[in-house]
């Protein structure tokens, strides 16, 4: 009763304030970052070791020990799981949901970068992975061609993906189903055994054989000079005319050749061999922008001589759904509005007090804009229905407040304003408690989600971040 009174009683004040926060929700309503569901940090963190050419028994010893047995100090683990394959080892740590989850990420690393001495010198990687539903492709894409596209790695690499990644708000660009090319260097047993050479020191004089290492600088007057020994192997014959000891060459043991990696899996669009290209959005950038900017770019990439007759295609776009949510929203809202006028008009039969009603919706959906703009949340699927349900209890409220005034007005039409107090007095009580029943129903979904099982993520849900499907179509 206080806030309708103090509007009642002062009507320039209360017009311009609903004008200005409108304004604000009009400006926010650009600023909003759009996704399709919340950003949520799940407290988990999955750690992947990739280590190829090896067994899950040789995996546990010399990898999944020595790190399970450095994370294991990290505070707040409640579970803990590991898994050694003969290309990798995975390691899943859970934690409590109150805790920070990044910062137990950076923790993690830290703690395994300190045993890194105690792992095999060939491990190159190690891959730490937060849950977050922003993890997410936003943009899944496909690109297929009549010619062969398995050495076009460089050309697709040099020609789309770095200049995806180049645009605002993309944070990475994943492209698989096609690699670099690989030297393979396959021994002859025979001639080894022949020769009587050492693997161990084969291997050795391989390493040694490719280094690039600056030999620092020479100084002569006004000149100076930095000193660079030639130490990287630039070609396969290069590598042939090693020798392994006098008149013993790398190319008499082996056959060493340049070639495309083994494949393990494949795509196929429309029945023909394709290639895969994952882009992921930075937090807190707009989907919708970022979506469709990442497509301009590719229609501006299709028109390069290099990419002629290669074709990209658009299998997943969750712009499209954010989009297309936000229009039903609009559609909704407004089918709502002229079903409110038709009824209210139908009974009221006064074109003013109906126009309040109708008006309230628009006001009501930019306000709540600006809010959300400054409290930090996303315009995303799950805050839309929350919109569409509260414009639905406010019409309802709405309409019961109208009535309620209109009735009182037409019982006492030389007192407006007194009028109008009495019919909101007598409403206001079972207003407020309907709105809060609808409110309380919903609270415990807040807590509920939390503990659900659904909600928990695994180490195969955290280990698909990491993998695709083997096929597609």
């Amino acid at each position: 009763m206080i806030l309708t009174r103090t509007a009642i009683a002062r009507p320039v004040t209360t017009v311009m304030i609903f004008i200005a926060l409108a304004l604000i929700g009009v400006v926010s309503a650009r600023l909003l970052p759009l996704e399709t569901f919340p950003d949520i940090q799940f407290p988990g963190i999955f750690i992947n070791i990739p280590y190829e050419g090896s067994t899950p028994e040789e995996v546990e010893k010399l990898i999944t020990r020595p790190v399970e047995e450095a994370l294991a100090t990290l505070s707040g683990v409640e579970r803990m799981q590991s898994a050694s394959r003969q290309d990798s080892a995975q390691v899943f740590l859970q934690f409590g949901w109150d805790e920070d989850v990044a910062a137990k990420g950076i923790e993690a690393r830290a703690k395994v970068d300190a045993i890194r001495h105690q792992l095999p010198d060939d491990v190159r990687r190690v891959l730490v992975f937060t849950g977050s539903l922003g993890d997410q492709p936003i943009l899944t894409l496909r690109i297929s061609s009549e010619r062969d596209l398995s050495d076009a790695y460089i050309m697709l690499d040099r020609q789309l993906k770095r200049r995806i990644e180049r645009l605002e708000g993309v944070s990475r660009v994943a492209l698989y189903g096609v690699d670099q090319h690989e030297i393979r260097i396959l021994l002859d047993a025979d001639r080894v055994a022949a020769h009587g050479v050492d693997l161990n020191e084969l291997r050795g004089l391989l390493e040694k054989a490719n280094f690039s290492v600056s030999a620092g600088r020479l100084t002569d007057g006004e000149q100076r000079f930095s000193v660079r020994p030639i130490g990287e192997l630039a070609s396969v014959d290069e590598l042939r005319n090693i020798l392994v000891r006098e008149n013993l060459r790398l190319a008499d043991i082996a056959e060493i050749e340049l070639r495309s990696p083994e494949r393990e899996n494949a795509r196929h669009l429309d029945r023909r061999y394709s290639i895969g290209l994952d882009v992921f959005k930075q937090p807190g950038a707009n989907l919708v922008d970022v979506s469709r900017r990442v497509q301009r770019e590719v229609r501006s990439v299709e028109g390069n001589p290099q990419m002629r007759g290669v074709q990209v295609f658009a299998l997943g776009d969750q712009a499209r759904g954010v989009t297309s949510s936000l229009s039903d929203l609009l559609t909704s809202g407004l089918i709502g509005a002229l079903f409110a006028f038709g009824v209210l008009y139908l009974f009221l039969r006064q074109v003013a007090t109906t126009l309040i009603v109708v008006a309230c919706v628009p006001f009501s959906i930019l306000i709540t804009l600006g809010a959300m703009y400054f409290l930090g949340v996303s315009l995303n699927i799950l805050s839309m229905m929350g919109l569409m349900l509260a414009v639905g209890m406010l019409v309802d409220n709405a309409v019961v407040v109208t009535e309620s005034v209109f009735r009182e007005r037409q019982l006492d039409p030389d007192n407006p304003q007194q009028a109008t107090l009495r019919g909101v007095r007598e409403v206001g009580m079972a207003v407020t408690a309907g709105t809060l029943t609808s409110v309380i129903v919903f609270v415990p979904i807040l807590f509920s989600c939390r503990s659900c099982s659904a909600c928990r993520p695994t180490s195969r849900s955290f280990s698909s971040t990491s993998r695709s499907a083997s096929w597609s179509r």
